[in-house]
């Protein structure tokens, strides 16, 4: 198991904690009273039976499977599991999309041996734009070499009764899991979603799950007091969190489960991950910074890869009982809904109205500043193809605007952040301001009749829609272009920043 090292400033055993924990896994109701019932998003609770029943299913699924690469197929919480699992095992017979930049699905698609591929599907509703789309871009690539027999090629995973489930068996799809609807994707880590890949890495070293109440009170008491620690006495709630660069896809994983849940009603606790380059595998959670600087390490877990899923399971337990105490319902999220529906009707209106016209460029960042001098936050969404150096020079970015200007930020990749901390944008306390760094080449890129072009709409429509539905919220949102073909596409804003 991971190891947990609490500092000892901070009480190691809260009976409020254990009282909470308690509830939670009795599934009574501790939150704020919502039409949703509780009851019908918690069946993740049951951490045992649903992990090791989906285990069996997806050993059962891949026994007999011959595929050289596994491509999944998803957005937000149904791919963020297997990211990590993947991230940390060195896997390399998997791939994972969870993006509509058209040069990043060009490039992949240049790549790939359709024949030797099985696509993995995953969309809890079943109506994902995002995955529905790219499902039907390689299902015309496997059609092409496979004489429109591609379902053997394709794997879903979806709840019962969705247009996806019934797409999947009409075309034959190599298998259909269906995911418990009482599952929501953050929560699904112990489900198929999460279980498909870490069987595809174990191949035959599987394991039997369990996980006793003591061990779950031990762990999730520590989280919470160093969550409560971490916020204690903010107004603008943020938490502090660092971790290991081989474990940044779970920094993804957590700045997910803890904006989704939190953010809403003009509350939430704001997930501020930075990344760790001289350690390995650690997780540490850290007072907010005061007047001067100072921070302190209240909560360091030294992460074990083959129990990683179980200390998922422990943050999720911790999340939904910090939503109790922001007074917040932890199972839905309420204000992604608007970003969506501005992208569809960008969509539907045409190409004419799917046009990026930057209002700033790299060069006027400082023209920025002055209205947003007492805000608390920054948010970068980057529409650009997210590359391991492009990402080094946005974890820089940052740390640059925290130590010249004491601003702290999250960056998020478009479109994948709309379905993590799009919704503590939107829903989230309001004394923010937000930044889309857009990439100009991608109106440049050439299609060839191959599908791309489609995705660059797509691509477009969300960036412009997301940015709508901001700004009706009334909060400061700036688009700046820059250029991915620089070394460095932030050098421009950077050098500024330096200067001031």
């Amino acid at each position: 198991m991971s190891i947990y090292e609490l500092n000892s400033i901070v009480k190691k055993i809260d009976e409020k904690n254990l009282s909470d924990i308690s509830d939670v896994l009795n599934k009574k109701d501790i939150w704020i009273k919502h039409s949703l019932s509780h009851t019908e998003r918690m069946g993740w609770l049951d951490f045992n039976k649903v992990t090791n029943s989906s285990q069996d299913e997806c050993s059962k699924t891949i026994k007999n499977l011959e595929s050289k690469k596994f491509v999944f197929i998803g957005m937000g919480g149904s791919i963020q599991t297997g990211k990590v699992l993947s991230q940390i095992s060195n896997e390399n017979n998997m791939l994972f999309i969870d993006s509509t930049n058209p040069m990043e699905i060009k490039s992949i698609s240049e790549k790939l041996n359709f024949k030797e591929c099985i696509f993995v599907i995953m969309s809890k509703s079943g109506t994902t734009l995002e995955t529905l789309k790219l499902m039907h871009f390689f299902i015309n690539k496997v059609k092409a070499i496979k004489n429109n027999n591609f379902g053997q090629n394709f794997i879903a995973i979806t709840d019962k009764g969705t247009d996806l489930e019934k797409f999947a068996l009409k075309n034959n799809f190599f298998k259909v899991l269906v995911s418990p609807k009482n599952i929501g994707g953050r929560f699904s880590s112990s489900t198929f979603y999460g279980m498909l890949p870490y069987c595809l890495i174990k191949k035959k070293l599987t394991k039997k799950f369990y996980l006793n109440s003591n061990e779950i009170n031990e762990k999730c008491s520590l989280i919470l007091n160093a969550l409560y620690a971490s916020i204690n006495g903010l107004d603008f709630k943020k938490i502090n969190i660092k971790i290991s660069s081989d474990y940044s896809e779970m920094g993804i994983w957590l700045e997910q489960l803890i904006s989704e849940s939190s953010g809403k009603d003009n509350k939430g606790a704001s997930p501020v991950i930075s990344y760790i380059e001289n350690e390995k595998s650690n997780l540490k959670i850290f007072t907010s910074p005061d007047n001067k600087g100072h921070e302190q390490e209240v909560l360091r877990i030294n992460l074990n890869k083959d129990t990683i899923l179980e200390d998922m399971y422990f943050w999720q337990i911790s999340t939904v009982i910090l939503c109790k105490k922001l007074k917040v319902y932890p199972f839905d999220e309420p204000d992604v809904k608007s970003s969506k529906l501005n992208t569809l009707r960008i969509l539907k209106e045409g190409e004419k109205n799917i046009k990026i016209r930057p209002q700033f460029s790299g060069s006027q960042f400082s023209k920025l500043l002055g209205p947003n001098k007492e805000k608390d936050l920054l948010y970068i969404n980057l529409y650009i193809q997210e590359k391991k150096e492009l990402k080094n020079n946005v974890e820089n970015l940052k740390l640059l605007i925290k130590k010249t200007l004491n601003i702290d930020s999250i960056a998020g990749f478009g479109p994948r952040y709309l379905h993590s901390v799009g919704q503590l944008q939107k829903g989230g306390p309001k004394n923010i301001w937000v930044l889309f760094l857009y990439d100009e080449n991608i109106e440049k890129i050439r299609t060839n009749n191959d599908g791309i072009s489609e995705f660059k709409d797509i691509y477009c429509s969300q960036l412009l829609g997301d940015l709508m539905a901001l700004k009706s919220k009334n909060i400061n949102t700036y688009l700046i272009n820059i250029n991915s073909k620089k070394s460095n596409p932030f050098d421009n804003i950077m050098e500024e920043i330096k200067e001031l």
